[in-house]
């Protein structure tokens, strides 16, 4: 962890040259190659720095929305990812490790008011539409899991719902009981927030207003100017 990275390792992301089909030949079952297992390893690696960086540029904006209080990263985005056999299809047929994939942003967002759900909403995508064109690529709204939490009693309320009404038409997913009782709070069938589980998952502070702490923005690498992004915000 430094001033300008808040996260708890720096993996040195080595440069990643794509390869055409011809020269893959994934069309026929084959033992991955070393450079194969290493070009897998750049891509996971690279996905899980774009997912930090979201997270570093999402609370940048969320702390725009007075109702919320705090921010936190949690999950595969927040450590080191460990080796594992994947489950892509030639390493898992010949078991050969790769480091974890990190699938999605897991964020515990912290509100004091759950009427304004869709203000907190609108400050995440104002976060990701600052960095749609990283060098890693951009983060779509639904590849963040927001889960909400009461900040009086630091209660599990939901997650928000990436939907852009609520509730929305014709979705199964709206017709789960007490999903969108409060607008854009959504409810899983049959599902329990396990908060042992979630208090062991390894964590970064992204923001706390309490304190007036706010991770720094996210460095992007060399040919893509995060200061042209910056004056846009007005930050």
């Amino acid at each position: 962890m430094t001033p300008d990275d808040p996260w708890p390792d720096q993996p040195v992301i080595p440069e990643y040259v794509p390869r055409d089909l011809e020269e893959l030949g994934w069309d026929a079952p084959r033992r991955p190659t070393r450079r194969d297992i290493d070009d897998q390893n750049t891509l996971l690696l690279r996905r899980q720095r774009l997912f930090r960086w979201a997270a570093q540029m999402t609370a940048w904006t969320f702390r725009q929305a007075p109702e919320v209080q705090k921010v936190v990263a949690f999950g595969s985005v927040a450590g080191p990812l460990k080796k594992e056999v994947p489950r892509f299809r030639d390493f898992r047929r010949f078991g050969i490790e790769v480091v974890h994939e990190c699938q999605d942003l897991d964020l515990a967002v912290w509100v004091t008011d759950l009427d304004r759900l869709q203000q907190v909403k609108k400050a995440m995508n104002g976060g990701l539409s600052l960095m749609q064109e990283t060098p890693y690529g951009g983060v779509a709204s639904h590849q963040v899991d927001v889960h909400i939490f009461d900040a009086a009693t630091d209660l599990y309320r939901g997650r928000l719902c990436h939907f852009k009404e609520c509730p929305k038409p014709h979705k199964r997913e709206c017709d789960v009981p007490r999903c969108g009782a409060r607008l854009f709070l959504r409810q899983f069938a049959g599902y329990r927030f396990n908060q042992a589980r979630f208090e062991s998952e390894p964590k970064v502070l992204l923001f706390d207003r309490a304190t007036g702490f706010v991770v720094p923005l996210p460095q992007f690498l060399p040919g893509y100017r995060l200061v042209e992004k910056d004056e846009r915000t007005g930050q």
